[in-house]
């Protein structure tokens, strides 16, 4: 009888904790700062307050799997990472670091995806297929539609840091 109520227990302590892992993860935000003059947090409000955008990338599935969300630009745009939103001179050595819940981490050159210099949109999504991204991809995913491996495209997103390369 012990034996039993001991593991029932231990069985609700897991469900307990699977699910607030769950609901944790949906609610989270993403930091965006670093070398910006307006840092700020990325959640549902602030998101949905930017321009949508959409791109339709092949998954590990093989098959064609469309998110939507903001762009990388829009979102270092909003935190006045570049002066004036012109990227020249000292500027070019501007990049940004992604960081996942896992410390995953992933750098992008703001010229790759500056629409000034590239047609590339790279998108901090928050809806793959048209629902919001499950719990072990979200709640945002970064999708970097040109690259031929899927390294950069990273899940569950926390961070965006505007660094500079001239900086030590």
């Amino acid at each position: 009888m012990k034996k039993n109520l001991l593991f029932t227990g231990l069985i609700a302590l897991f469900l307990c904790a699977v699910s607030t892992e769950g609901v944790n993860a949906q609610t989270a935000e993403v930091s965006v700062g670093g070398g910006v003059a307006s840092p700020y947090k990325i959640n549902p409000s602030t998101i949905s307050a930017l321009k949508k955008v959409e791109v339709t990338v092949k998954g590990h599935d093989g098959k064609d799997h469309h998110y939507s969300g903001v762009s990388l630009y829009e979102v270092i745009t909003k935190a006045e990472a570049v002066p004036g939103n012109l990227l020249k001179g000292k500027t070019m050595a501007k990049y940004v670091l992604i960081t996942a819940a896992d410390n995953y981490q992933v750098v992008v050159a703001i010229p790759e995806f500056d629409p000034a210099f590239t047609d590339q949109v790279i998108v901090l999504a928050d809806k793959e297929d048209g629902k919001a991204l499950a719990a072990n991809l979200g709640p945002y995913r970064l999708v970097v539609p040109g690259d031929k491996k899927p390294a950069r495209s990273v899940m569950r997103v926390i961070s965006i840091e505007v660094l500079d390369a001239r900086k030590p």
